[in-house]
């Protein structure tokens, strides 16, 4: 079964990295999500995550929380997979730039300016990130 990896980055300001995915990808095109990408075959996790961060915004996560791991919501749509999210709370490499094709824009996002978006994945990446700087 596919396997993803995504990365919720929270800065000092508890702001939230997020990718507009480009209307081409066949999942969630033209939708704000977190940043990630495919766990590849023999590929730990941990190692997915470092790979598709730096490889998507020039961003390596150094602290980090897995957050939820759940079958796709929606697999008529967007195939059958499964997700696994995390919260970043530090990286190396200064700021993110967008160094990718998959999304046509990263920005960052405050927890209400998330909470305003039609076009959030899903709802539970807001939910996600205040549960973790809860937790500290």
């Amino acid at each position: 079964m596919l396997e993803t990896v995504s990365a919720l980055f929270v800065d000092a300001d508890r702001k939230v990295l997020l990718g507009l995915r480009a209307v081409w990808k066949q999942a969630w095109p033209g939708h704000w999500d977190a940043i990630g990408g495919r766990v590849e075959p023999g590929e730990a996790l941990e190692q997915a995550l470092l790979r598709e961060c730096r490889e998507e915004v020039g961003l390596t996560p150094t602290r980090y929380e897995l957050v939820l791991s759940e079958a796709e919501r929606f697999p008529e749509r967007n195939g059958a997979a499964l997700h696994h999210i995390y919260v970043v709370s530090a990286w190396e490499g200064g700021a993110a730039i967008n160094l990718v094709d998959e999304h046509d824009e990263i920005r960052w996002f405050g927890l209400d300016e998330m909470a305003a978006l039609p076009n959030l994945t899903i709802p539970d990446l807001i939910t996600l990130v205040q549960a973790a700087l809860t937790r500290g």
